[in-house]
């Protein structure tokens, strides 16, 4: 069974001839963006919301030409329904291509657009269920850092931290910043609740990304008429909190158990992160029900 689709600068290629050049500056110097979507069968769920992240990204690496966001969304959409899965992992990347060698960024270049299209096995309802466990990362996030709040290709901090979430056995490492404060997941969004407000980090504060999925999370806390507070939280907050969950496009909401040897709440997904899960899960189908399988 073939569980991935590639297309390249548009051309949809199986994966033996998904190839790029050895000069394409996203390889050599991570000189690129990628976005994360999920597709529920043929509808690319908030993928404006991502498209519009992606050219702020090569606004601020001034990336030219800029990314043809119609050109971008039509290449996936033709991916996804050559792909034909139930659900997709569809990663877009967008690279500045080649062009001359070295750091500057003067001279003509040619960016590069691949897509990947994989089929998404969801978990089962038991491990669903169940809900995550993290550490915090000894590994400190930058914040400070230009492209902090950006998703570029450079994520060796993510994958120093998951590395350390992989020794431990946990399912994700967070990370503090220099401050000391909490940012982030290595793969996703960390949300608190506390006294029935749902707190997370202040993006611009800490230096997260602001995950598309974290803001739908707080649309679906909107809609429940649940408080929602950005500001800085350190990794005592999640000590004091009645729940946790993490968030991302495709794990959507799950619930956070334990950090550490600490365990959140009564140790089981509590239950406003059960009725934002619901209501996330509301907000997904009323987008994209007509395209489901």
């Amino acid at each position: 069974m073939n569980n991935t689709l590639y297309s390249i600068n548009g051309k949809i290629v199986p994966e033996h001839e998904a190839l790029i050049p050895a000069t394409d500056r996203g390889f050599l110097y991570g000189d690129g963006l990628f976005e994360t979507v999920h597709a529920y069968g043929r509808a690319l769920f908030r993928l404006p919301h991502h498209l519009r992240r992606l050219a702020d990204g090569a606004r601020f690496l001034e990336i030219d030409p800029a990314p043809d966001l119609k050109l971008l969304a039509r290449r996936a959409q033709a991916l996804v329904d050559a792909a034909n899965f139930p659900e997709a992992n569809v990663r877009l990347t967008y690279t500045r291509g080649s062009g001359p060698r070295g750091p500057s960024i003067r001279g003509k270049f040619t960016p590069l657009t691949v897509i990947m299209a994989t089929r998404h096995q969801r978990p089962s309802g038991a491990r669903s269920r169940s809900g995550a466990t993290a550490i915090i990362a000894g590994l400190r996030r930058q914040e400070s850092a230009a492209a902090s709040t950006f998703k570029t290709l450079n994520y060796i901090d993510q994958i120093l931290a998951r590395r350390e979430a992989d020794r431990a056995g946990v399912d994700e490492a967070l990370l503090l910043n220099n401050a000391g404060l909490l940012c982030e997941g290595s793969a996703s969004n960390i949300s608190i609740v506390r006294n029935g407000a749902v707190t997370i980090p202040d993006p611009r504060r800490v230096g997260a990304l602001p995950g598309i999925a974290q803001l739908t999370a707080l649309e679906a806390a909107h809609n429940l008429d649940i408080p929602v507070i950005q500001t800085s939280l350190g990794p005592w907050d999640t000590q004091q909190c009645d729940e946790a969950f993490l968030s991302g496009s495709m794990r959507e909401i799950t619930p956070l158990l334990r950090i550490g040897e600490h365990t959140i709440g009564t140790g089981k997904p509590g239950p406003l992160t059960r009725k934002l899960i619901a209501e996330y899960r509301r907000i997904v189908e009323r987008e994209c029900k007509p395209f489901m399988y």
